[in-house]
């Protein structure tokens, strides 16, 4: 018969072992990927490495993992700025008590109608889509750098969202919210970055492998299995890495390389591309 104390004993040790193995693992991993300064390609073996590692906190990665290690400078970005006057420029001088206008902090756009009356027969998410569509290219915010992100049904009406990219990659944080019910648009938000300068010094950016590693503390599994549907570059301004009291007055600033992680409970993490930041 096997003694409690000794099974006890033995499962303490176990777990250590365990926890040992998988710092030697990641400690490997991480070596293996900077071995070779003149490699630009992340090992099959390390992204299944990573991926277990993830399967073991209850993360599942159904994404594809970029293999490429890149160099990329910094962008300097600014906010579309906005005040009464442009408001007009943009939406017209008519008056309705329905419709109400405003600038959040000269950067945030909101236009919200209060008219009920519904013309939308049997609204879909795809009317839903082409009416939000419309709105945006009805006011010329439909630019080359919008792109569709993703339609969220709540109660008898549809949330729109569209993001900004740069040069084929994401740029957030700025966003374009269309709200859309039977009765047409009935809210509208935006928030916009406008690209203004690369700067000429490269640095490499760490390895898709290493970023879901760095976001693993980050992701809540207390509720059961988190999925991990997708995984990409782009850049991220954050105004709270300037400062954490005034962020909703920043104005311009550093958008980074980052890795953006998106998971399947519509939350998005964000890791700074660059090892230091």
């Amino acid at each position: 018969m096997v003694n409690i104390l000794d099974w006890g004993k033995s499962k303490n040790i176990l777990i250590i072992a365990f926890i040992i193995t998988n710092i030697f693992l990641i400690y490997n991993i991480e070596k293996d990927i900077f071995k070779n300064n003149s490699a630009s390609i992340v090992k099959e073996k390390n992204i299944k490495d990573v991926i277990r590692i993830l399967e073991e906190k209850n993360i599942k990665v159904e994404a594809e993992v970029p293999t490429t290690v890149l160099e990329l400078p910094v962008l300097n970005v600014e906010y579309e700025t906005y005040d009464e006057e442009k408001l007009v420029d943009i939406f017209g001088k008519e008056k309705n008590d329905k419709i109400h206008k405003s600038v959040i902090n000269n950067k945030i756009i909101r236009y919200e109608n209060y008219d009920e009356k519904p013309y939308i027969q049997k609204l879909d998410k795809n009317k839903a889509r082409r009416e939000a569509e419309l709105f945006i290219r009805k006011y010329g915010f439909m630019t080359k750098d919008v792109i569709y992100w993703d339609t969220i049904k709540e109660a008898d009406q549809y949330i729109i969202m569209f993001k900004q990219n740069y040069k084929g990659s994401f740029l957030e944080q700025s966003y374009m919210n269309v709200v859309v019910n039977k009765s047409g648009v009935k809210k509208f938000e935006r928030m916009w970055l406008k690209p203004i300068k690369e700067y000429d010094n490269k640095k490499e950016i760490i390895p898709a492998t290493k970023a879901l590693l760095k976001c693993i503390n980050s992701i809540d599994t207390e509720d059961g299995e988190v999925i991990i549907k997708g995984i990409d570059l782009g850049y991220w301004f954050d105004p709270s890495h300037i400062s954490l009291t005034n962020s909703d007055n920043i104005k311009s600033g550093t958008a980074i390389p980052a890795w953006r992680v998106i998971l399947n409970n519509g939350q998005i993490k964000f890791i700074p591309g660059y090892e230091n930041y």
